[in-house]
């Protein structure tokens, strides 16, 4: 039990005795003497700190120092029973020594085993006194054996009493321990049905999202083969040029598609190959960006790319992978006739290469669903695009030693900042 509702409870049990020791003080009768004085005084001092342990043991400084109040309690109680005992003495034929038991046991619920073996050694020289007092008041003779049998007595309850106790507080212990590992579990088992239910949200997000990736295109692709099927002739050069151009934008981002999902499966498995070697990331970063500039003429791509980068260990093509994922999201999410500034920088042992933009940003909250597999930033349903190519870049980018994070809020725009290793 713990040391501070036991204490509640044992206030309350002080209480409720008072007013039958009250009763028994005021219908007992004294001989001549100092015996009722003392037997008020000690009544009054027992009423005094039954009401202060009372409120002690419901105050802040009960709740902070549980033992150190135990402690008080216990030597409180004792010295009562004591000043009942001796007070008593004179009464002939009444076992009042045996009041200690009550004590003793306070003392093992408290303290355990120790607790009751530390009350018997206290015991014996007090009930030692008791018998000279009532030997003395009654002209008895004066009996080592009530001392040695009460106080051997008292030993045999301490090592049961406190034995039993150490029990009860063990099992509540492993009770309460099998509580929280149940506890804990069912919290675990909720998070993994909630984890469950999220992937599963985000799969079928994904599968509705590569339906219409798919099917926007094929239905472009057939759509366009067939009027050049049909109608070849009819057509002009312009024309048919125009229909293969568009056959040949959206069978390219077919591929695209097809090769995120081989590449995410690849990843899972294990089986995503990597053809390592020493790489000029800045030359990387260089044909990187002037390949997007060419695809896209509506935002402008301002690089600042020092010259001369340490080398870096890793495979070109899978790093420019990277590269042209980043850039690629920035531009698609950046507002017409905004800059994408691609950034590169050797710091402590590291080449980091920031590409920015200025576009509507993503709330922190978002910022590591975008890096999961199928994650997509909320709002964004309308920008073509899986969800996987961020999950895709970051494994490549770990792949490497190295790491790919992004800082972002809403309205400022985003900066994802790739960081590898130089060789060594």
């Amino acid at each position: 039990m713990q040391l501070r509702g036991l204490e509640r409870w044992i206030s309350i049990l002080r209480l409720i005795a008072y007013p039958f020791v009250f009763v028994i003080v005021a219908a007992a009768f004294y001989p001549p003497g100092a015996w009722e004085t003392w037997a008020w005084v000690t009544t009054a001092v027992f009423g005094i700190g039954a009401l202060g342990f009372f409120k002690l043991a419901r105050s802040e400084l009960g709740a902070r120092h549980p033992f150190e109040q135990s402690l008080a309690a216990q030597v409180f109680d004792t010295m009562v029973v004591i000043g009942y005992v001796m007070v008593f003495a004179f009464e002939r034929g009444l076992p009042v020594q045996q009041i200690l038991y009550i004590d003793l046991a306070a003392a093992c619920v408290r303290f355990a085993i120790p607790g009751g073996l530390v009350l018997a050694a206290i015991s014996a020289p007090i009930v030692a006194v008791f018998e000279k007092l009532r030997a003395n008041f009654l002209n008895a003779q004066f009996s080592w054996k009530l001392v040695a049998f009460q106080t051997g007595l008292e030993v045999l309850m301490a090592l049961i009493v406190g034995w039993l106790v150490s029990q009860l507080a063990a099992e509540g212990a492993r009770a309460e321990a099998r509580a929280d590992e149940a506890e804990r579990l069912h919290e675990a088992e909720r998070q993994t049905v909630a984890e469950l239910r999220r992937l599963s949200t985000l799969r079928a997000d994904f599968v509705s999202l590569v339906s219409h990736e798919v099917r926007t295109p094929m239905a472009a692709v057939i759509g366009s083969a067939r009027t050049l099927q049909q109608r070849w002739r009819d057509l002009t050069g312009e024309q048919r040029d125009a229909f293969l151009a568009l056959i040949a934008d959206e069978t390219g981002r077919l591929a695209a598609l097809v090769g995120e999902v081989l590449d995410s499966s690849r990843i899972d498995a294990g089986t995503f190959s990597y053809t390592f070697g020493d790489v000029d990331l800045a030359g990387l970063v260089n044909e990187t960006v002037a390949s997007a500039e060419l695809a896209r003429e509506s935002v402008q791509i301002a690089s600042r790319v020092p010259p001369e980068l340490p080398v870096v260990r890793g495979d070109p093509q899978r790093l420019r992978q990277v590269l042209t994922n980043l850039i690629d999201n920035a531009v698609k999410y950046s507002p017409e006739g905004s800059p994408v500034e691609v950034r590169a920088q050797a710091v402590n042992g590291h080449v980091t290469v920031e590409v920015a933009d200025y576009g509507g940003g993503i709330a922190l909250e978002d910022q590591k669903l975008i890096f999961e597999k199928f994650g997509r930033v909320r709002g964004t349903s309308a920008k073509p695009g899986t969800g996987l190519g961020l999950f895709i870049a970051r494994a490549i980018a770990e792949a490497h030693g190295g790491t790919l994070d992004v800082s972002s809020a809403p309205g400022t725009g985003s900066t994802f900042r790739l960081e590898l290793p130089v060789a060594r």
